[in-house]
């Protein structure tokens, strides 16, 4: 249109210079026409500046329209940015607290494991090679001795009942019993030990007070190394086992072992504790001690000739074992398992017995085997007596005082 309307204006400016002709007459008409078309020609200047203002002001109304929809869009990119700036500081901050979370309790649950693991490790592989020893001289003694029999008196009846004296299992003699009913010392057994000292560690348990009650039947002393129980229904089983004549040793207030071991102070700290609770409960100042893990156990990160040498100023005795049930390592085993390991190493030991087994509540077959182990034991010639002071020590590891290293 704009074409349109300047082709016109040019069209009017041509015939207006036709007429200001100087050979053309009336020139009063021709500056009529001339006036006419000067009015034509700013009609269309009009005209055409109108519809540039048209022009211009619909170009800013678009123009307008694009910077709103921009600045929209803008706004919108600026703020998903900002959400995703958000989300990215809160992934930041709250992952790898919530990972960290995640990885101590994992630690924890791990080292727990290598508690038990260390603890089960210490307590049944430090005697299983002496075990297996004893067990091969007795094996091989025996049959020499049968082979001796044989050949002197010739006689297969002597040769068969020297046979079966090889299977201990079989030959269960009746325990002899004087008139007040209590088991009179049998015979020492050569090989075997004489005495057998039951001792039952971590307690007291939810069956403590069952085990109690097979001991009080049988007319057994036993010992009890003992730990902080914080259920107090149970306290009163520390009472009950000091007045039923059995011996309280410490085995340690947390039973933890990071904790107990971290340092010879938190050792201390732990001995001091469960010493002065087990005074509080029974009055009773207790001076024997068994390490948990054992003298012997790896997991501690002080040297324990530091930790024996506190006890060892204190007038504090600590035991070991020399045979154990294994109901610690391996809660799968029943109760005839048990009590065969426990006679496995009792039968092998040269000497007297120190035998490890747990009052807690994942060993209910430790309790299950009980009545028949004493009948066992019993049967075979051995006295069943608590650790006292003539009992003698049985340390993995002995104490090198300062001047002899």
């Amino acid at each position: 249109m704009k074409k349109n309307l300047t082709q016109k204006l040019n069209n009017y400016k041509i015939k207006i210079a036709t007429f200001f002709r100087p050979n053309r007459k009336g020139c009063t008409l021709q500056f009529v026409l001339w006036i006419n078309y000067t009015t034509k020609c700013g009609i269309v200047k009009e005209k055409l500046m109108s519809n540039d203002k048209k022009n211009l002001k619909q170009s800013n109304n678009v123009f307008e329209e694009v910077g709103q929809e921009n600045t929209s869009y803008n706004r919108k990119n600026v703020d998903s940015i900002k959400r995703l700036i958000v989300i990215a500081a809160l992934m930041v901050c709250v992952f790898p607290v919530l990972f960290c979370l995640y990885l101590m309790v994992r630690m924890g649950s791990i080292e727990r494991k290598l508690d038990e693991l260390a603890y089960k490790l210490e307590s049944g592989l430090y005697i299983q090679s002496e075990a297996e020893e004893n067990v091969q001289d007795v094996v091989q003694e025996t049959h020499d001795g049968n082979e001796i029999l044989a050949k002197d008196n010739n006689d297969t009846n002597l040769l068969a009942e020297a046979s079966e004296s090889e299977n201990v299992f079989e030959a269960e003699p009746e325990p002899m019993i004087d008139s007040s009913g209590d088991s009179m010392e049998a015979p020492v057994v050569e090989k075997n030990g004489k005495k057998v000292y039951l001792t039952f560690d971590d307690g007291p348990s939810e069956y403590t007070d069952e085990l109690l009650d097979i001991l009080a039947a049988n007319n057994v002393k036993a010992t009890f190394f003992v730990v902080y129980n914080d259920d107090e229904s149970l306290w009163p089983a520390y009472d009950r086992i000091v007045k039923e004549g059995h011996t309280l040793g410490m085995h340690s207030y947390s039973h933890i072992y990071d904790e107990v071991y971290k340092s010879e102070e938190s050792f201390i700290n732990d001995v001091e504790s469960i010493h002065d609770f087990i005074y509080e409960q029974t009055g009773i100042d207790s001076k024997l001690y068994r390490f948990p893990g054992g003298s012997s156990n790896s997991v501690s990160s002080v040297d324990i000739q530091s930790l024996i040498g506190y006890l060892y100023d204190r007038g504090i005795t600590y035991y070991d074992w020399n045979a154990l049930s294994g109901d610690a390592v391996s809660t799968g085993l029943d109760a005839t398992q048990l009590n065969n390991n426990i006679l496995d190493y009792v039968r092998s030991n040269e000497g007297d017995s120190i035998v490890l087994m747990h009052d807690i509540k994942n060993c209910h077959a430790t309790i299950e085997g009980l009545q028949s182990l004493i009948d066992t034991l019993i049967s075979e010639g051995y006295e069943l007596c608590p650790i006292d002071s003539n009992t003698p020590l049985m340390q993995h590891v002995k104490f090198i005082p300062e001047t002899e290293e």
